[in-house]
């Protein structure tokens, strides 16, 4: 399974950035899934949100993925190069300070679109997985061919999904670009300090290299292990297993991100986990593809 936004809670959407002198909770109405939701159902498309730290949020429940990007991060595991450009366009994005559009390396077209409350970027709004035109990258058609898949089932998920030209991707983005501006001006993003989940996020944060359990953030709380775990559950979606999982895997590949050349080992050993072998199986469950891949691909994009 792979733990991401999708399977989180509607009702609260919980997203970190650092404040003057402390760690503040930035928080989406539930109006804003809604909104999502709609968006995404009308032109057949996937928003994500992450934020500042590239941390997926929000996912359009309406299209939470294609069965085309299904099959290239599962068949050719290359889920590892969605992350890699991911961060990448949203870097190009703050760099440049205004929306980017750009064809994916797999020949869809997608956009983001950085979030800004008073000229602080607390995060990004990705549109994608559409397409603007009928043919194939080369490289993913010899990739394919090279693993003994059947070319048609590529071609028939790739060609399912939505086609706009250009002047109905132009409106279609000034509508998304007009959604994210509403978002905000309206006020439905939120920052206030953090309450319990946020705080047992936060703490969980600091001590991802120990051997933590349910019990320590219970302590450290001084609540019981049922309402951590009950909360944990109620506002993101996930169990306390899933949550430290997830947390391992993002500190991880941060880890990595800035410091490339770092063995898998000394990285997953940062994280808390001693062995490299047990944390490779994890990771390769969540991201589909093994730890080496992300690492080897962010080396090989170093000049």
């Amino acid at each position: 399974m792979v733990y991401s936004a999708k399977n989180m809670d509607k009702r609260a959407i919980i997203v970190y950035f650092l404040g003057m002198s402390e760690k503040l909770g930035l928080f989406f109405n539930e109006e804003v899934q809604r909104l999502i939701d709609s968006f995404a159902y009308c032109f057949k498309v996937k928003i994500t949100v992450f934020s500042s730290e590239m941390e997926e949020l929000l996912v359009g429940l309406q299209n939470p993925g294609s069965q085309f990007c299904r099959l290239i991060q599962k068949n050719l595991q290359f889920r590892y190069r969605c992350c890699r450009q991911d961060k990448l366009m949203c870097e190009r994005c703050e760099q440049k300070h205004e929306p980017l559009v750009y064809n994916c390396y797999a020949g869809l077209r997608e956009a983001v679109i950085p979030i800004k409350i008073e000229e602080t970027l607390i995060g990004y709004a990705m549109l994608g997985q559409f397409r603007t035109s009928d043919t194939l990258p080369a490289e993913i058609v010899r990739d394919w061919l090279e693993r003994g898949f059947k070319l048609e089932t590529l071609k028939k998920a790739f060609l399912e999904q939505p086609f706009f030209d250009k002047s109905a991707l132009d409106n279609m983005f000034r509508l998304f670009s007009m959604l994210v501006s509403f978002i905000v001006t309206r006020e439905y993003v939120k920052v206030r300090l953090p309450g319990l989940v946020e705080k047992t996020v936060r703490w969980l944060e600091d001590h991802l290299a120990e051997s933590v359990t349910l019990d320590d953030i219970a302590a450290a709380m001084n609540r019981s292990r049922s309402t951590i775990s009950h909360r944990i559950k109620q506002q993101l979606g996930l169990s306390f297993k899933q949550l430290c999982i997830v947390k391992r895997i993002q500190r991880f590949e941060s880890i990595v991100s800035t410091e490339p050349q770092i063995s898998i080992q000394e990285a997953a050993a940062r994280v808390g986990y001693d062995d490299p072998y047990y944390f490779s199986r994890i990771y390769k469950k969540v991201r589909l593809s093994a730890p080496s891949k992300y690492t080897k691909s962010l080396r090989d994009a170093v000049p």
